[in-house]
């Protein structure tokens, strides 16, 4: 094998490697199925039963709740998502869950709302 190939060959194995361990990083490492529950239970009352921000508190609320699936929201990297939820926002009713739910809760409820800005829940229990 000639030098020039080798080193094409080990480009591409190194840049397939690196393309897959980013899709791998890109993934929650929450089960959805686990963090509907927490969702219902501290989430649902302000951004409603799909995540629109629709929830009996959340169109009241100045601001209004998020809606998970606007393009805003959807934009949200999971780690801004998840300091969010950690911290609260500022200036709006978002309160903070730092100290409320294990880390593995947090992953749990990313996915779920994960799940919910892709409409593949319709949030119906």
């Amino acid at each position: 094998m000639r030098p020039h190939n080798f080193s094409l060959m080990l480009f591409g194995a190194l840049a397939l490697g690196f393309v897959i361990g980013i899709q791998a990083a890109a993934e929650p490492g929450g089960d959805a199925s686990k963090g509907k529950p927490i969702y219902e239970k501290n989430c649902l009352l302000c951004h409603g039963p799909q995540g629109r921000g629709d929830g009996p508190m959340g169109r009241s609320l100045s601001p209004p709740a998020t809606n998970f699936s606007s393009p805003e929201s959807m934009r949200k990297t999971d780690a801004e998502l998840l300091k969010v939820i950690h911290e609260g926002h500022s200036d709006t009713a978002m309160a903070a869950w730092k100290g409320s739910l294990s880390e593995q809760d947090f992953q749990d409820l990313l996915a779920y709302v994960r799940q919910l800005s892709r409409g593949l829940d319709k949030g119906k229990s």
